[in-house]
């Protein structure tokens, strides 16, 4: 799976297409970006991503937000080791000559955040719905398992 990370990381991502009408995805739920802003606090365990304040008692590690929508995510590490953020592009949809790849901009990832401590990013997500997987990638922060699937420190962010 890491090498699927990697993979869809260097792959031409885009996170719309500029070729007119035909490179511009659909819209399920006909809202793009509803203009505000909205703002997530995202926290991280050694066992589990969890949405929602640090004392919240949340188990959801998934987040759910509009297409084109400014999003202020803040990530905060409640464990004891070392963990990051990184969000996975996933396929576009989209007709021949349109990006084959939807990625979430570059500073939507977190790098290393030590345990005890905060950051807060700002970005658009996407114009491309979909579930964009995302986990901490240090050492044993997440698994493979037999059938393809990941567990550990792992969550979509879900674009409606």
């Amino acid at each position: 799976m890491l090498v699927l990370f990697g993979l869809l990381a260097l792959t031409g991502c885009s996170s719309s297409g500029s070729d007119g009408d035909s490179c511009n995805p659909d819209d399920a739920n006909g809202v793009v970006g509803t203009g505000s802003n909205d703002v997530v606090l995202l926290n991280v365990s050694d066992t589990a991503f969890s949405v929602g304040g640090v004392d919240s008692g949340s188990t959801e590690p998934n987040i759910t937000t509009e297409n084109l929508e400014p999003v202020t995510l803040t990530l905060t590490n409640i464990g004891t080791r070392l963990h990051d953020l990184q969000i996975a592009c996933i396929p576009s949809g989209l007709p021949a000559g349109c990006p084959t790849m939807s990625c979430f901009p570059d500073d939507a990832n977190i790098p290393t955040l030590q345990p005890g401590s905060s950051t807060t990013v700002m970005f658009t997500t996407p114009a491309v719905e979909g579930a964009y997987p995302f986990r901490s990638d240090f050492d044993g922060d997440t698994t493979t398992e037999a059938d393809g699937g990941v567990s550990g420190l792992v969550g979509e962010f879900v674009l409606m």
